[in-house]
């Protein structure tokens, strides 16, 4: 999406493979935000700059439990003190709803008070308090998302949604986790024009939501995609492959709505749709494997 506003794009990711994307128009740095000096060269003369690096999948959080608050909170230092130093005009970092955890009042609201059930929103939440402090100390101007679900192309196959689009098209059986638990997703294109219009209009030290404001379980999408594709494949539940979950989730936009002009454009039907044509072509030119994720 930047390119179409003649952005000038530079990449900062640990390997090649991590980029799926045409750099064409674009740079590429490699490195790590574990390593301060390199977040310093992908920071020179940079104006906007978005923080989404974090290992964010809930499985390797919980495995990699101080690789994770490592690269998630202490990278996330390491980011600030380098935009610091390279005079970043503006900063969007990208959080997660995970922060809020067990809430018993729905939908979710930027006021709901945050309370991490584990290592990956405990650093995410470090990260959106580091941001905080270096707004108020230094008068950096940074705003922060709190992104509720997303799916959509070139998402890594073993999270939920491509997970199950991917063993469906190869006729697999699909074993499940908990049938229950609900979620929000939105559209990958919604997610980041979100994004987008933080970096032009949002305020700073303030929290934004990007949700699609539904409440659907993890059952509904898996039964939305079996309709989409005409699978008849098997489904195994284990409701207690998961000791540690959050229930229910759902995110209320209108802040985001107010303030920016943003809502969401693709409903679920479309965009899992255009999903599922992706991966199918993927599978198709033999770019992906299948991956089991009973634990989803």
């Amino acid at each position: 999406m930047l390119s179409s506003f003649d952005a000038k794009l530079r990449y900062f990711v640990r390997s090649k493979s991590d980029l799926p994307t045409d750099l064409a128009d674009s740079s590429l740095v490699l490195g790590d935000v574990q390593d301060y000096q390199s977040l310093l060269e992908a920071l020179k003369g940079v104006d906007v700059a978005f923080h989404l690096a974090a290992i964010t999948l809930i499985p390797e959080t919980r495995a990699k439990t101080f690789n994770t608050f490592t690269t998630n909170a202490l990278g996330t230092l390491n980011f600030l003190m380098a935009a610091r130093a390279q005079g970043v005009s503006k900063i969007v970092y990208v959080s997660t709803c995970h922060v809020y955890g067990k809430q018993e009042r729905l939908p979710l609201t930027e006021e709901t008070a945050p309370k991490p059930i584990d290592i990956y929103s405990a650093s995410k939440l470090a990260g959106e308090s580091l941001a905080l402090s270096f707004a108020e100390m230094y008068g950096m101007n940074i705003s922060i998302s709190r992104a509720f679900n997303h799916y959509g192309p070139y998402q890594r196959p073993d999270f939920l949604v491509p997970s199950i689009i991917l063993r469906l098209l190869q006729g697999e059986r699909l074993a499940m986790g908990n049938p229950t638990p609900t979620r929000d997703f939105s559209y990958v294109e919604d997610i980041v024009r979100g994004y987008l219009l933080l970096a032009e209009k949002g305020r700073s030290s303030e929290i934004y939501h990007f949700s699609s404001g539904v409440e659907r379980s993890v059952q509904e999408i898996v039964h939305f995609i079996r309709k989409i594709l005409g699978a008849k494949s098997e489904v195994q539940w284990n409701p207690d492959a998961r000791r540690v979950d959050i229930s229910r989730s759902v995110g209320d936009y209108s802040k985001a709505q107010k303030e920016l002009g943003w809502k969401p454009k693709v409903d679920f039907e479309e965009g899992m749709k255009k999903t599922v044509a992706w991966y199918r072509s993927q599978l198709e030119s033999r770019n992906y494997a299948i991956i089991n994720v009973p634990n989803a």
